[in-house]
Protein backbone atom coordinates (compact mmCIF):
# COMPACT_ATOMS: atom_id res chain seq x y z
CA UNK A 1 0.00 0.00 0.00
CA UNK A 2 1.39 3.79 -0.89
CA UNK A 3 3.21 5.26 2.03
CA UNK A 4 0.97 8.33 0.80
CA UNK A 5 -2.19 7.22 1.88
CA UNK A 6 -3.71 8.98 5.06
CA UNK A 7 -7.31 7.18 7.12
CA UNK A 8 -9.55 9.44 8.98
CA UNK A 9 -12.19 8.43 11.20
CA UNK A 10 -16.42 9.59 10.47
CA UNK A 11 -19.38 10.18 12.38
CA UNK A 12 -22.29 8.09 11.70
CA UNK A 13 -23.58 11.66 9.48
CA UNK A 14 -20.60 10.65 7.39
CA UNK A 15 -18.87 13.71 8.37
CA UNK A 16 -15.28 14.37 9.75
CA UNK A 17 -14.02 16.21 12.54
CA UNK A 18 -12.36 19.37 11.96
CA UNK A 19 -8.73 18.13 12.53
CA UNK A 20 -9.06 15.34 9.33
CA UNK A 21 -10.47 17.92 7.16
CA UNK A 22 -7.12 19.68 8.08
CA UNK A 23 -5.35 16.67 7.07
CA UNK A 24 -7.32 15.94 4.08
CA UNK A 25 -6.54 19.57 2.92
CA UNK A 26 -2.36 19.04 4.11
CA UNK A 27 -2.60 16.28 1.14
CA UNK A 28 -4.82 17.53 -1.31
CA UNK A 29 -2.69 20.46 -1.31
CA UNK A 30 1.15 18.92 -1.34
CA UNK A 31 2.62 20.37 -4.03
CA UNK A 32 0.44 23.25 -4.97
CA UNK A 33 0.36 26.76 -4.21
CA UNK A 34 3.97 27.05 -3.99
CA UNK A 35 5.77 29.87 -5.99
CA UNK A 36 8.41 27.82 -7.97
CA UNK A 37 12.39 29.14 -7.36
CA UNK A 38 11.31 30.03 -3.71
CA UNK A 39 13.42 29.26 -0.64
CA UNK A 40 10.99 26.20 0.20
CA UNK A 41 10.91 24.99 -3.58
CA UNK A 42 15.06 25.32 -3.33
CA UNK A 43 15.59 23.51 -0.29
CA UNK A 44 13.28 20.17 -0.92
CA UNK A 45 15.15 20.29 -4.46
CA UNK A 46 18.68 20.54 -3.03
CA UNK A 47 18.25 18.33 -0.22
CA UNK A 48 16.95 15.27 -2.84
CA UNK A 49 19.51 15.84 -4.77
CA UNK A 50 22.24 15.65 -1.77
CA UNK A 51 23.80 19.24 -2.45
CA UNK A 52 23.39 22.44 -0.04
CA UNK A 53 20.32 24.50 -0.70
CA UNK A 54 21.10 27.66 -2.50
CA UNK A 55 20.39 31.20 -0.81
CA UNK A 56 17.12 32.80 -2.08
CA UNK A 57 16.37 36.46 -2.05
CA UNK A 58 14.98 36.28 1.00
CA UNK A 59 18.08 34.71 3.11
CA UNK A 60 20.43 36.49 1.38
CA UNK A 61 21.95 38.48 4.08
CA UNK A 62 22.18 35.47 5.88
CA UNK A 63 25.41 32.98 5.48
CA UNK A 64 25.38 31.43 2.53
CA UNK A 65 24.53 27.54 2.75
CA UNK A 66 26.22 27.15 -0.72
CA UNK A 67 29.63 28.66 0.74
CA UNK A 68 32.29 26.34 -0.81
CA UNK A 69 34.16 23.90 1.53
CA UNK A 70 37.37 25.21 2.87
CA UNK A 71 40.81 24.20 4.00
CA UNK A 72 43.96 25.76 5.59
CA UNK A 73 46.46 26.50 2.71
CA UNK A 74 50.34 25.11 3.58
CA UNK A 75 52.90 26.95 5.32
CA UNK A 76 55.58 27.05 2.47
CA UNK A 77 58.17 25.31 4.37
CA UNK A 78 55.90 21.93 4.37
CA UNK A 79 54.75 22.46 0.17
CA UNK A 80 56.74 20.17 -1.10
CA UNK A 81 56.94 17.27 1.24
CA UNK A 82 52.68 17.66 1.15
CA UNK A 83 52.44 17.49 -2.61
CA UNK A 84 55.40 14.74 -2.36
CA UNK A 85 52.58 12.82 0.00
CA UNK A 86 49.44 13.36 -2.40
CA UNK A 87 50.87 10.88 -4.83
CA UNK A 88 49.11 8.83 -6.38
CA UNK A 89 46.77 8.93 -3.63
CA UNK A 90 43.66 10.77 -5.58
CA UNK A 91 43.20 8.26 -8.10
CA UNK A 92 42.06 5.46 -5.79
CA UNK A 93 39.25 7.42 -4.76
CA UNK A 94 35.80 7.42 -5.27
CA UNK A 95 34.67 9.69 -8.19
CA UNK A 96 32.44 12.28 -7.55
CA UNK A 97 28.80 12.69 -8.53
CA UNK A 98 29.68 14.40 -11.74
CA UNK A 99 27.38 18.02 -12.66
CA UNK A 100 25.27 16.83 -14.86
CA UNK A 101 24.29 14.04 -12.99
CA UNK A 102 23.05 16.22 -10.20
CA UNK A 103 21.84 18.69 -13.07
CA UNK A 104 19.44 15.72 -14.70
CA UNK A 105 18.24 14.70 -10.95
CA UNK A 106 17.60 18.22 -9.77
CA UNK A 107 15.41 18.54 -13.16
CA UNK A 108 13.64 15.62 -12.75
CA UNK A 109 12.72 15.77 -8.80
CA UNK A 110 11.39 19.60 -9.91
CA UNK A 111 9.89 18.38 -13.00
CA UNK A 112 7.92 15.64 -10.36
CA UNK A 113 6.06 18.88 -8.52
CA UNK A 114 3.72 21.42 -9.14
CA UNK A 115 5.18 22.67 -12.59
CA UNK A 116 7.62 23.39 -14.85
CA UNK A 117 8.48 26.59 -15.85
CA UNK A 118 10.87 29.22 -13.91
CA UNK A 119 10.29 33.14 -14.01
CA UNK A 120 13.53 35.16 -15.77
CA UNK A 121 12.45 38.72 -16.81
CA UNK A 122 8.68 37.83 -16.37
CA UNK A 123 8.91 35.33 -19.24
CA UNK A 124 8.10 31.11 -18.61
CA UNK A 125 11.78 29.54 -19.16
CA UNK A 126 11.28 25.99 -19.18
CA UNK A 127 13.38 23.87 -16.06
CA UNK A 128 14.92 21.43 -18.86
CA UNK A 129 15.82 24.72 -21.02
CA UNK A 130 17.81 26.10 -17.77
CA UNK A 131 19.33 22.99 -16.83
CA UNK A 132 20.14 22.25 -20.74
CA UNK A 133 22.32 25.87 -20.69
CA UNK A 134 23.78 25.20 -17.08
CA UNK A 135 25.54 22.13 -18.81
CA UNK A 136 26.10 23.57 -21.72
CA UNK A 137 28.22 26.45 -19.73
CA UNK A 138 29.89 23.65 -17.47
CA UNK A 139 31.04 21.91 -20.65
CA UNK A 140 32.50 25.54 -21.88
CA UNK A 141 34.31 26.17 -18.69
CA UNK A 142 35.80 22.88 -18.12
CA UNK A 143 37.04 23.20 -21.98
CA UNK A 144 38.24 26.62 -20.37
CA UNK A 145 40.38 25.65 -18.53
CA UNK A 146 42.03 22.57 -18.33
CA UNK A 147 44.27 22.66 -16.27
CA UNK A 148 41.19 22.25 -13.27
CA UNK A 149 41.13 18.32 -14.21
CA UNK A 150 44.33 17.99 -13.12
CA UNK A 151 43.39 19.60 -10.04
CA UNK A 152 41.69 17.91 -6.93
CA UNK A 153 39.77 21.30 -5.59
CA UNK A 154 38.02 20.40 -2.18
CA UNK A 155 34.98 22.42 -3.31
CA UNK A 156 32.23 20.51 -5.03
CA UNK A 157 31.81 20.79 -8.74
CA UNK A 158 27.82 21.02 -8.52
CA UNK A 159 27.94 23.49 -5.57
CA UNK A 160 26.73 25.90 -8.04
CA UNK A 161 23.89 23.96 -9.69
CA UNK A 162 20.59 24.89 -7.55
CA UNK A 163 21.61 28.34 -7.99
CA UNK A 164 20.45 28.34 -11.45
CA UNK A 165 16.79 28.05 -9.94
CA UNK A 166 17.47 30.51 -6.65
CA UNK A 167 19.58 33.49 -8.18
CA UNK A 168 18.44 35.60 -11.17
CA UNK A 169 21.49 36.91 -11.49
CA UNK A 170 23.65 34.20 -11.78
CA UNK A 171 20.68 32.50 -14.33
CA UNK A 172 21.41 35.24 -16.35
CA UNK A 173 24.99 35.02 -16.47
CA UNK A 174 24.79 31.19 -17.52
CA UNK A 175 22.82 32.62 -21.01
CA UNK A 176 25.27 35.58 -21.58
CA UNK A 177 28.01 33.44 -20.90
CA UNK A 178 27.38 30.92 -23.31
CA UNK A 179 26.13 33.22 -26.20
CA UNK A 180 28.89 35.37 -25.71
CA UNK A 181 31.51 32.15 -25.77
CA UNK A 182 29.46 31.28 -29.16
CA UNK A 183 30.19 35.05 -30.48
CA UNK A 184 34.23 34.28 -29.79
CA UNK A 185 34.19 31.07 -31.48
CA UNK A 186 32.76 32.72 -34.34
CA UNK A 187 35.25 35.87 -34.64
CA UNK A 188 31.98 38.10 -33.91
CA UNK A 189 30.98 40.73 -31.39
CA UNK A 190 28.17 40.43 -29.06
CA UNK A 191 24.90 39.46 -31.04
CA UNK A 192 21.63 41.21 -29.51
CA UNK A 193 20.86 38.04 -27.86
CA UNK A 194 23.99 38.04 -25.97
CA UNK A 195 23.65 42.11 -25.29
CA UNK A 196 20.36 41.45 -24.04
CA UNK A 197 21.40 38.46 -21.44
CA UNK A 198 24.25 40.98 -20.43
CA UNK A 199 21.87 43.78 -19.49
CA UNK A 200 19.72 41.49 -17.39
CA UNK A 201 22.37 40.37 -15.48
CA UNK A 202 23.70 43.46 -14.98
CA UNK A 203 20.30 44.55 -13.52
CA UNK A 204 20.16 42.14 -11.58
CA UNK A 205 23.46 41.84 -10.50
CA UNK A 206 23.38 45.35 -9.57
CA UNK A 207 19.57 44.88 -7.60
CA UNK A 208 21.13 41.79 -5.65
CA UNK A 209 24.04 43.87 -4.36
CA UNK A 210 21.47 46.41 -3.42
CA UNK A 211 20.16 44.22 -0.58
CA UNK A 212 21.21 43.21 2.41
CA UNK A 213 24.42 40.78 2.34
CA UNK A 214 24.18 40.57 -1.15
CA UNK A 215 27.71 40.59 -1.43
CA UNK A 216 27.73 37.48 1.02
CA UNK A 217 26.69 34.87 -1.88
CA UNK A 218 29.25 33.17 -3.33
CA UNK A 219 27.20 33.36 -6.89
CA UNK A 220 27.66 37.29 -6.41
CA UNK A 221 31.76 36.45 -7.01
CA UNK A 222 31.23 33.97 -9.55
CA UNK A 223 28.90 35.83 -11.55
CA UNK A 224 31.22 39.26 -11.31
CA UNK A 225 34.50 36.81 -12.31
CA UNK A 226 32.01 35.77 -15.17
CA UNK A 227 31.28 39.10 -16.61
CA UNK A 228 34.89 40.36 -16.16
CA UNK A 229 36.53 37.43 -18.10
CA UNK A 230 34.64 37.99 -20.86
CA UNK A 231 35.13 41.87 -21.35
CA UNK A 232 38.42 41.05 -21.29
CA UNK A 233 38.73 38.63 -23.79
CA UNK A 234 36.07 41.03 -26.07
CA UNK A 235 38.96 43.68 -25.09
CA UNK A 236 36.70 45.75 -23.47
CA UNK A 237 38.86 46.71 -20.65
CA UNK A 238 37.06 49.68 -19.17
CA UNK A 239 34.47 47.25 -18.19
CA UNK A 240 36.93 44.97 -17.21
CA UNK A 241 38.30 47.24 -15.02
CA UNK A 242 34.69 48.55 -13.42
CA UNK A 243 33.99 44.71 -12.74
CA UNK A 244 37.62 43.90 -10.73
CA UNK A 245 37.21 47.13 -8.78
CA UNK A 246 33.44 45.97 -7.72
CA UNK A 247 35.38 42.35 -6.93
CA UNK A 248 37.99 44.29 -4.76
CA UNK A 249 35.31 45.87 -3.02
CA UNK A 250 33.37 42.49 -1.89
CA UNK A 251 36.63 40.77 -1.25
CA UNK A 252 37.80 42.85 0.94
CA UNK A 253 34.31 43.01 2.62
CA UNK A 254 34.44 38.52 2.94
CA UNK A 255 37.92 38.95 4.46
CA UNK A 256 40.14 39.79 1.82
CA UNK A 257 43.24 37.61 1.66
CA UNK A 258 41.91 35.43 4.49
CA UNK A 259 38.72 34.44 2.46
CA UNK A 260 40.46 33.62 -0.22
CA UNK A 261 43.25 31.36 1.25
CA UNK A 262 40.17 29.56 2.12
CA UNK A 263 38.63 29.18 -1.28
CA UNK A 264 41.52 28.05 -3.75
CA UNK A 265 38.99 27.44 -6.60
CA UNK A 266 37.83 30.46 -6.17
CA UNK A 267 41.64 32.38 -5.77
CA UNK A 268 42.57 30.23 -8.85
CA UNK A 269 39.87 32.05 -10.75
CA UNK A 270 40.77 35.68 -9.25
CA UNK A 271 44.35 34.88 -10.62
CA UNK A 272 43.35 34.00 -13.28
CA UNK A 273 41.47 37.21 -14.28
CA UNK A 274 44.46 38.99 -13.17
CA UNK A 275 46.72 37.16 -15.40
CA UNK A 276 44.37 37.86 -18.60
CA UNK A 277 43.95 41.58 -17.36
CA UNK A 278 47.97 42.51 -17.18
CA UNK A 279 48.80 40.46 -20.35
CA UNK A 280 45.60 42.06 -21.94
CA UNK A 281 46.20 45.78 -20.81
CA UNK A 282 50.63 45.82 -19.52
CA UNK A 283 48.88 46.99 -15.98
CA UNK A 284 49.48 45.44 -12.73
CA UNK A 285 47.32 43.06 -11.49
CA UNK A 286 44.57 43.65 -9.24
CA UNK A 287 44.41 40.89 -6.27
CA UNK A 288 47.85 39.60 -6.51
CA UNK A 289 49.84 42.09 -4.02
CA UNK A 290 53.32 42.75 -4.48
CA UNK A 291 55.67 40.02 -3.64
CA UNK A 292 57.78 40.84 0.41
CA UNK A 293 59.57 37.23 -0.28
CA UNK A 294 60.94 36.56 -3.82
CA UNK A 295 62.77 32.78 -2.39
CA UNK A 296 60.91 29.85 -3.97
CA UNK A 297 57.38 28.59 -2.93
CA UNK A 298 59.00 25.48 -2.20
CA UNK A 299 60.90 25.79 1.27
CA UNK A 300 60.76 22.82 2.64
CA UNK A 301 64.50 20.45 3.05
CA UNK A 302 64.02 19.48 -0.82
CA UNK A 303 63.98 23.32 -1.98
CA UNK A 304 67.69 22.98 -3.33
CA UNK A 305 68.75 24.22 -6.56
CA UNK A 306 68.24 22.06 -9.57
CA UNK A 307 71.77 21.13 -11.26
CA UNK A 308 70.37 20.05 -14.86
CA UNK A 309 72.33 22.15 -17.21
CA UNK A 310 69.36 23.39 -18.40
CA UNK A 311 68.93 24.75 -15.08
CA UNK A 312 72.51 25.94 -14.52
CA UNK A 313 72.16 27.93 -17.96
CA UNK A 314 69.17 29.84 -17.33
CA UNK A 315 70.39 31.17 -13.23
CA UNK A 316 73.57 32.25 -14.79
CA UNK A 317 71.63 33.70 -17.80
CA UNK A 318 68.88 35.87 -16.13
CA UNK A 319 67.94 37.44 -12.93
CA UNK A 320 68.22 35.54 -9.80
CA UNK A 321 64.77 36.52 -8.91
CA UNK A 322 63.56 35.07 -11.87
CA UNK A 323 65.44 32.03 -12.11
CA UNK A 324 63.74 30.59 -9.15
CA UNK A 325 60.38 31.70 -10.11
CA UNK A 326 61.95 29.05 -13.38
CA UNK A 327 62.72 26.43 -10.98
CA UNK A 328 59.41 26.38 -9.21
CA UNK A 329 57.22 26.04 -12.31
CA UNK A 330 59.93 23.14 -12.94
CA UNK A 331 58.89 21.87 -9.94
CA UNK A 332 55.24 22.37 -10.36
CA UNK A 333 54.81 21.09 -13.81
CA UNK A 334 56.90 17.89 -13.13
CA UNK A 335 54.47 17.49 -10.04
CA UNK A 336 51.38 17.96 -11.97
CA UNK A 337 52.60 15.31 -14.65
CA UNK A 338 53.13 12.78 -12.21
CA UNK A 339 49.96 12.97 -11.03
CA UNK A 340 48.58 12.08 -14.30
CA UNK A 341 50.73 9.43 -15.14
CA UNK A 342 48.80 7.65 -11.84
CA UNK A 343 45.92 9.12 -12.76
CA UNK A 344 45.54 11.39 -10.03
CA UNK A 345 45.03 14.55 -9.34
CA UNK A 346 47.17 17.59 -7.14
CA UNK A 347 45.57 19.05 -4.18
CA UNK A 348 44.48 22.16 -5.02
CA UNK A 349 45.25 24.28 -2.23
CA UNK A 350 48.68 23.22 -2.32
CA UNK A 351 48.57 24.02 -6.11
CA UNK A 352 47.03 27.41 -6.16
CA UNK A 353 49.86 28.25 -3.31
CA UNK A 354 52.82 27.19 -5.39
CA UNK A 355 50.79 28.55 -8.43
CA UNK A 356 50.07 31.87 -6.93
CA UNK A 357 53.49 32.60 -6.00
CA UNK A 358 54.91 31.79 -9.71
CA UNK A 359 51.95 34.14 -10.80
CA UNK A 360 52.73 37.28 -8.67
CA UNK A 361 56.25 36.86 -9.11
CA UNK A 362 56.10 37.17 -13.24
CA UNK A 363 53.53 40.08 -13.09
CA UNK A 364 55.25 42.27 -10.78
CA UNK A 365 59.02 41.61 -12.15
CA UNK A 366 59.83 43.91 -14.18
CA UNK A 367 62.42 44.02 -16.91
CA UNK A 368 63.80 46.53 -19.38
CA UNK A 369 63.95 45.71 -23.39
CA UNK A 370 67.49 45.03 -23.20
CA UNK A 371 67.97 42.73 -20.76
CA UNK A 372 67.11 40.46 -23.02
CA UNK A 373 67.01 37.02 -21.83
CA UNK A 374 65.12 38.09 -18.32
CA UNK A 375 62.46 39.61 -20.09
CA UNK A 376 62.26 37.19 -22.31
CA UNK A 377 61.84 34.23 -20.49
CA UNK A 378 59.73 36.19 -17.97
CA UNK A 379 57.30 36.91 -21.09
CA UNK A 380 57.48 33.41 -21.84
CA UNK A 381 56.50 31.79 -19.05
CA UNK A 382 53.25 34.37 -19.03
CA UNK A 383 52.50 33.15 -22.38
CA UNK A 384 53.06 29.74 -21.30
CA UNK A 385 50.58 30.81 -18.47
CA UNK A 386 47.69 32.16 -20.76
CA UNK A 387 47.72 28.08 -22.63
CA UNK A 388 45.74 27.12 -19.45
CA UNK A 389 42.75 29.33 -20.78
CA UNK A 390 41.77 28.32 -23.99
CA UNK A 391 38.35 28.76 -25.97
CA UNK A 392 38.11 26.28 -28.70
CA UNK A 393 37.78 27.54 -32.00
CA UNK A 394 39.82 30.52 -32.31
CA UNK A 395 42.39 31.96 -30.00
CA UNK A 396 42.71 34.70 -27.20
CA UNK A 397 43.91 37.83 -28.26
CA UNK A 398 46.52 39.14 -25.87
CA UNK A 399 47.48 42.50 -27.09
CA UNK A 400 50.00 43.52 -25.18
CA UNK A 401 51.90 40.42 -24.17
CA UNK A 402 52.27 39.11 -27.78
CA UNK A 403 53.53 42.64 -29.11
CA UNK A 404 56.19 43.00 -26.52
CA UNK A 405 56.99 38.80 -26.45
CA UNK A 406 57.37 39.38 -30.52
CA UNK A 407 60.05 41.90 -30.18
CA UNK A 408 61.78 40.17 -27.31
CA UNK A 409 61.88 37.07 -29.81
CA UNK A 410 62.71 38.70 -32.77
CA UNK A 411 65.97 39.61 -31.46
CA UNK A 412 66.93 36.09 -31.32
CA UNK A 413 69.87 34.68 -33.18
CA UNK A 414 69.19 30.73 -32.91
CA UNK A 415 71.57 29.72 -35.01
CA UNK A 416 74.78 30.50 -32.90
CA UNK A 417 73.30 28.57 -29.78
CA UNK A 418 74.22 26.10 -27.68
CA UNK A 419 71.94 22.51 -27.49
CA UNK A 420 70.70 23.98 -24.02
CA UNK A 421 69.84 27.15 -25.16
CA UNK A 422 68.22 25.36 -28.61
CA UNK A 423 66.61 23.81 -26.11
CA UNK A 424 64.97 27.42 -24.51
CA UNK A 425 65.04 28.71 -27.32
CA UNK A 426 62.49 25.77 -29.29
CA UNK A 427 60.20 25.99 -26.23
CA UNK A 428 60.29 29.91 -26.50
CA UNK A 429 59.00 29.86 -30.11
CA UNK A 430 56.82 27.11 -29.68
CA UNK A 431 54.86 28.21 -26.62
CA UNK A 432 54.05 31.58 -28.72
CA UNK A 433 53.00 29.57 -31.37
CA UNK A 434 50.39 28.30 -29.23
CA UNK A 435 49.37 31.28 -27.49
CA UNK A 436 49.94 34.38 -29.08
CA UNK A 437 51.69 34.19 -32.58
CA UNK A 438 50.77 32.22 -35.46
CA UNK A 439 53.02 29.92 -37.11
CA UNK A 440 52.62 31.12 -40.33
CA UNK A 441 54.34 34.43 -39.27
CA UNK A 442 57.77 34.39 -41.49
CA UNK A 443 60.54 35.63 -39.01
CA UNK A 444 58.93 32.62 -37.00
CA UNK A 445 59.63 30.36 -39.12
CA UNK A 446 62.58 31.72 -40.15
CA UNK A 447 63.85 31.49 -36.23
CA UNK A 448 62.33 27.89 -35.96
CA UNK A 449 64.91 26.45 -38.74
CA UNK A 450 67.96 27.85 -37.28
CA UNK A 451 66.67 26.09 -34.31
CA UNK A 452 65.55 22.98 -34.99
CA UNK A 453 67.41 19.73 -34.79
CA UNK A 454 68.19 18.00 -38.08
CA UNK A 455 65.79 14.58 -38.26
CA UNK A 456 64.25 15.74 -35.32
CA UNK A 457 60.25 14.52 -35.07
CA UNK A 458 57.04 15.50 -32.88
CA UNK A 459 58.29 12.58 -29.74
CA UNK A 460 61.78 14.28 -29.79
CA UNK A 461 60.63 17.80 -29.30
CA UNK A 462 57.87 16.66 -26.66
CA UNK A 463 60.69 15.32 -25.07
CA UNK A 464 62.57 18.71 -25.16
CA UNK A 465 59.98 20.86 -24.16
CA UNK A 466 59.35 18.25 -21.00
CA UNK A 467 62.69 19.13 -20.11
CA UNK A 468 61.98 23.01 -19.90
CA UNK A 469 57.94 23.29 -18.94
CA UNK A 470 55.30 21.33 -20.43
CA UNK A 471 52.32 19.74 -19.00
CA UNK A 472 51.72 16.72 -21.10
CA UNK A 473 47.72 16.09 -20.95
CA UNK A 474 47.10 19.71 -21.53
CA UNK A 475 49.33 20.66 -23.81
CA UNK A 476 50.13 18.15 -26.19
CA UNK A 477 47.34 18.43 -28.89
CA UNK A 478 47.84 22.17 -29.27
CA UNK A 479 51.37 21.52 -29.40
CA UNK A 480 51.91 19.22 -31.56
CA UNK A 481 50.13 21.32 -34.31
CA UNK A 482 51.90 24.07 -34.02
CA UNK A 483 54.78 21.90 -34.34
CA UNK A 484 53.46 20.69 -37.87
CA UNK A 485 52.54 23.55 -38.64
CA UNK A 486 55.99 25.49 -38.01
CA UNK A 487 57.88 22.36 -39.66
CA UNK A 488 55.83 21.64 -42.75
Amino acid sequence: MPNDFAFISVGDPGKSSDADRLLIRSHVMRGRNKRLGSRRCVREAARRTDAPPATSAITRGRKSALRESTGSSPEPADTELAVQEQDGRKGNEQPRKGFAAACIQLDQQIRSRSGVFASLDNTETGYGELISELLKYDSANAAAFPIKQSIEFDEPENACVPWIFSNMAFAHSVFFATSATNDFRLGRPFTSSTLIYLKRTIRCLNKQLGEDGGHLDDSTTYTIVTLAILATLFGDLTAARAHMIGLQRIIGLRGGESYLSERPKQYFMLERLDLTWSVQSGALPHYSHEPVDWRSAFTGPRAVFDTTSLALMVAELVDSRLATVFQDFQRLTKLINAHAEKDGRLKGDIFQHVLGSIQRRLLWLRFPQDDGWSERLRLGMLAYLTTTFQLSGRKISYDYLSARYRLSCQMLEASTLSTSMRTLTAWLLLVGATSVFEPSEPWLRATWNDTAIAGENWEDAQHRLESVLWISHIQDETGRRAYAALTQ
